[in-house]
C-alpha cells in the first residue's frame, strides 16, 4: 500500500485540530443560541467581608446544591470590595448604607439590590468611637480639634458624623485621619492618634480584647440598613444567579434570627474570633431583610445630604437611580 507524502501526512494533525476545534465552535454556538451557557460562565463572583455572607449562608446550608458556582473574594472593608464592584471584579458584594453611598456619589456603576436592617436591644453598640484605656476624652465635645481616625465614606465615619452632630460639632472641627481598620487600631495603641471610629468585630476586638474604651457608640441613634449592590453589568448578565442568590441570602438571614448561636459558633470557626467577640459582632449583622423601596431610598438620601455637608462627595447623585427594586419579588418569594 503506497504511503501518503510526506508533507500530507504532516498537515493531518493539523487538519483534525481544526476540525475538532470547528465542532467545538459549533457546539458553544448551538448552546448560546438555545439560551444555555457553558459551564464555567454559571459562576457569581461575590465580594465579602470577615465574617459576613459566606459564614451566615454556610451555618443556614444555604450555599447546599447550588446550580451555579459562587467564587468569593474576601474584603478587609467595604471600600476595596466597592472598588473591585466598580470595576466589574466581582458581580455583588455586602456592604453598610454609607460605603455604598459614597462609592455611587463618586461615579461607581452599582446598584442595591438587596436591603437589610439590622435588629436587637444592643444593635447600636457595635458601631462606636473607641479611645484608649488612659485617653483623657471623655466626652463628644472633646473630640474637637483632635486626630480621629476611620476610612473615608465608611460606615465609621457616617457614625462620626452623626454623633458630632448631635454633640453641637461640624465636620470641620475634627482633624480626620484617614486609615484602614488595622492601620487606625496600631495608631490608637501607639498614641498617634486620638479616637477611632469603627464597627462590628473590631469593637469587640478593641473593647473586649485590648480594653479600650467606647467614647460613644450608635445605642441613641436610628438603625442604619444594610445592602447588597451589584455592579450594572452583573444585573444585566447574570440576573437569574443574582435572583437565586438573593433569596437564599434572604433564607440564611431568617435562618440566624432563630439561630444566632449557631450563627456564632460557625463565625468564630470560620474567622478566628474568639466566640464572645463572634457573638458581640452578629449583632451588627443580623436583622430583616427589606424591600427596596420609595420609603428607604429617602432615608438612605439622607446619608449623601450629611456627607456633602461634609464635603466628603462633591454633589448630589441621581439617588433614586442606585437603588433597583427589581429584585424584590424573587427575593421575598415564598417569605414567611
Amino acid at each position: 500500500m503506497t504511503s501518503p507524502p510526506v508533507s500530507r501526512r504532516k498537515s493531518l494533525p493539523w487538519l483534525l485540530a481544526a476540525f475538532v476545534a470547528a465542532l467545538i465552535l459549533i457546539g458553544i454556538a448551538i448552546a448560546l443560541r438555545s439560551g444555555a451557557k457553558p459551564q464555567d460562565e454559571r459562576v457569581l463572583k461575590v465580594g465579602d467581608q470577615r465574617g459576613g455572607a459566606r459564614a451566615l449562608m454556610q451555618a443556614a446550608g444555604e450555599l447546599d446544591n447550588l446550580p451555579y458556582r459562587i467564587e468569593w473574594g474576601q474584603f478587609p472593608a467595604a471600600s476595596p470590595l466597592l472598588e473591585a464592584l466598580a470595576a466589574n471584579a466581582i458581580d455583588v458584594g455586602g456592604v453598610g448604607g454609607a460605603p455604598f453611598a459614597f462609592a455611587y456619589a463618586g461615579g461607581a456603576k452599582i446598584k442595591a439590590v438587596f436591603a437589610y436592617r439590622p435588629e436587637g436591644a444592643n444593635i447600636g453598640r457595635a458601631s462606636a468611637i473607641i479611645v484608649a484605656k488612659g485617653s483623657p476624652i471623655h466626652r463628644l465635645a472633646d473630640l474637637k480639634g483632635k486626630k480621629l481616625a476611620t476610612v473615608r465614606g465608611s460606615a465609621g465615619q457616617d457614625l462620626a458624623l452623626r454623633l458630632i452632630e448631635k454633640a453641637g460639632l461640624a465636620a470641620s472641627d475634627i482633624h480626620w485621619s484617614y486609615l484602614n481598620n488595622a492601620e487606625a487600631k496600631a495608631a490608637l495603641e501607639s498614641g498617634s492618634i486620638d479616637a477611632w471610629s469603627t464597627w462590628g468585630s473590631y469593637v469587640g476586638i478593641a473593647v473586649i480584647e485590648n480594653g479600650d474604651r467606647v467614647l460613644a457608640d450608635g445605642s441613641g441613634l436610628p438603625t442604619g440598613l444594610g445592602f447588597f449592590a451589584a455592579s450594572d453589568t452583573a444585573i444585566t448578565d447574570k440576573r437569574e444567579m443574582l435572583s437565586d442568590f438573593l433569596a437564599r441570602l434572604n433564607r440564611a438571614r431568617r435562618w440566624a434570627i432563630a439561630h444566632p448561636d449557631g450563627f456564632a459558633q460557625t463565625l468564630a470557626k470560620d474567622t478566628g474570633l474568639p466566640l464572645k467577640v463572634a457573638r458581640f459582632s452578629i449583632s451588627a449583622y443580623l436583622g430583616s431583610a427589606l424591600p427596596i423601596n420609595d420609603a428607604l431610598i429617602a432615608e438612605q438620601a439622607e446619608i449623601f445630604a450629611r456627607y456633602r455637608r461634609a464635603n466628603i462627595i462633591p454633589a448630589l447623585p441621581d439617588i433614586r437611580a442606585g437603588y433597583d427594586p427589581s429584585f424584590n419579588a424573587t427575593t421575598f418569594a415564598g417569605r414567611s
